[in-house]
């Protein structure tokens, strides 16, 4: 589960973005993966809607909505990579020439791509710190914040 490979808008391995919060738990226990969940209530938000998280290791942040998965954080030694190749540890620089659409936001502090992803760099060593892969409907903040995608 450490080196699977990343695709955007789909999920990793064999954890994809169809599944609901007690079928990657189902899963995960079959194959004896180690985990721990969170549960963040969201009090205040407009909707309020809570979110479930899956940790898998210090490694693999598995996010839900309703019962719907809508982003997957990798970070630390996660060793899986992006189909493009892109991984956590190489050069941002690199990222940049494997895709080239990549572009910072400065409100995020991330790279965000148009491919169906994010990555975040270290400043100071200007290597990728983690990859954040997630449902189409994140990339528009009415739409995912509706929370029409997971009825």
């Amino acid at each position: 589960m450490m080196n699977e490979t990343i695709i955007p808008y789909n999920g990793f391995g064999d954890i994809d973005f169809s599944m609901s919060f007690d079928t990657v738990i189902k899963k995960l226990k079959e194959n004896n993966v180690r985990y721990i969940t969170e549960h963040w209530p969201n009090k205040g938000c407009s909707p309020e809607v809570a979110w479930d998280i899956i940790r898998i290791g210090n490694n693999i942040s598995v996010f839900f909505a309703k019962n719907k998965m809508f982003k997957v954080y990798f970070e630390n030694d996660f060793s899986g990579k992006l189909e493009n190749g892109i991984r956590i540890g190489m050069a941002i620089k690199d990222a940049l020439t494997i895709d080239p659409n990549l572009e910072y936001d400065e409100w995020e502090e991330e790279y965000i791509s148009k491919s169906g992803y994010w990555l975040e760099d270290d400043p100071e060593t200007n290597n990728i710190i983690s990859i954040t892969v997630f449902i189409k409907e994140l990339e528009d903040d009415d739409e995912f914040f509706s929370y029409e995608w997971c009825k």
